[in-house]
């Protein structure tokens, strides 16, 4: 239960925390910039117990880099105190703020951190790929699992293809890997968990643009 509660509330923050990571296998991506970066652009999530009134917000663009700043209220105060370990969050009572960088483009997404890059996604990936980054004695790898070819997948009331990349290795207690599913339209559109114990939870990502 613990895990469970711990990755409800680090969801909305996988893809932008200001973790420091290692450059692994000089990954890059190109292309033009991709609206759901532009600035200004707003994102929410689906509903996650005992968290309320998550958002972020692409607050600056530069040379293609995405800065996204993002804050929720946790209301349950177990989950508010574990909470308080996710890296690169600061807490104000039972708000949560913090931010990071991500590069998107008609090509794909590609994490920005301090130390390196990772792509999350290339639009024109096929199953199989994979991409990595070295965090401490952890190897973090992802890879595509699953690309659609059809409008199979239910997302904001519509349904729309996506390209799935699994993720190993992060370290989270009792999660066995998450599965990202990505539209080259509207970007990163949901984030699956898969616990230890045999059940997942997924939550869904809405950008404006």
């Amino acid at each position: 239960m613990k895990a469970k509660l711990l990755f409800a509330a680090s969801l909305f923050f996988l893809l932008t925390s200001c973790e420091k990571y290692q450059n692994y296998g000089g990954q890059s991506i190109g292309g033009n910039q991709h609206t759901v970066g532009e600035l200004n652009n707003t994102f929410t999530m689906s509903t996650v117990p005992g968290i309320s009134n998550p958002s972020a917000k692409i607050t600056e663009l530069t040379d293609g880099i995405s800065t996204i700043e993002y804050s929720c209220r946790i209301d349950d105060p177990n989950l508010l105190e574990m909470a308080k370990y996710i890296p690169g969050t600061t807490f104000v009572g039972n708000l949560a703020t913090g931010g990071g960088k991500a590069k998107i483009t008609d090509q794909g997404i590609m994490n920005v951190y301090d130390e390196g890059n990772v792509v999350l996604i290339k639009w024109d990936a096929s199953v199989g790929d994979e991409y990595s980054m070295k965090r401490g004695a952890n190897t973090i790898t992802r890879k595509v699992v699953s690309k659609s070819t059809t409008d199979d997948y239910f997302w904001a009331w519509m349904m729309i293809k996506t390209s799935g990349v699994e993720e190993t290795g992060r370290g989270i207690p009792g999660v066995s890997k998450i599965e990202y599913q990505t539209n080259h339209k509207f970007g990163l559109v949901a984030i699956k968990a898969y616990f230890e114990d045999g059940t997942s939870k997924i939550v869904s990502i809405y950008s404006k643009n």
